[in-house]
């Protein structure tokens, strides 16, 4: 099974204030002067990996695979795939700003509404998670026991 986190606002914070993981490379993370993710996801992801989940990145940024790579080996987290605006762009089957079953992804965690409402229309599952939501790593593992 595949698990896929959108970025902005969802893991990263942009416009939106929520607490911060500390990287397990430190230094490293200091001296490229990279973004940080959203306490808990280390966490998270290995939980996933435990119950046998792929952990994948969707996102509409222009980000390059290997940067968003990078990001999540600074935090401790190594990811299965990687799935930006240019490989959206090159590879989805269905007109709509994410489209998950074209990369095999079955659940998408993402903050958008709109996200969720092509997710009905295409038939996509996608699990909302607000910006402000200190609980959003229990409902993503609440969403994982439902499959």
């Amino acid at each position: 099974m595949r698990l896929a986190f959108d970025l902005d606002n969802t893991l990263i914070r942009c416009g939106h204030d929520f607490p911060l993981a500390t990287p397990q490379r430190r230094i490293l993370a200091w001296l490229l002067g990279n973004e940080q993710l959203r306490e808990g996801i280390k966490e998270l992801t290995d939980s996933c990996r435990q119950r046998g989940w792929e952990v994948w990145v969707y996102t509409t940024s222009y980000r390059s695979a290997w940067r968003i790579r990078r990001l999540f080996w600074l935090h401790g987290i190594r990811l299965d795939g990687v799935v930006n605006q240019q490989r959206h762009d090159h590879e989805a089957r269905a007109r709509c700003t994410k489209h998950p079953p074209s990369f095999s992804i079955d659940l998408l965690i993402d903050d958008s509404e709109g996200v969720r409402i092509e997710g009905e229309r295409h038939g996509f599952r996608v699990l909302v998670i607000a910006p402000e939501d200190e609980r959003w790593a229990e409902k993503v593992r609440a969403a994982l026991d439902s499959f």
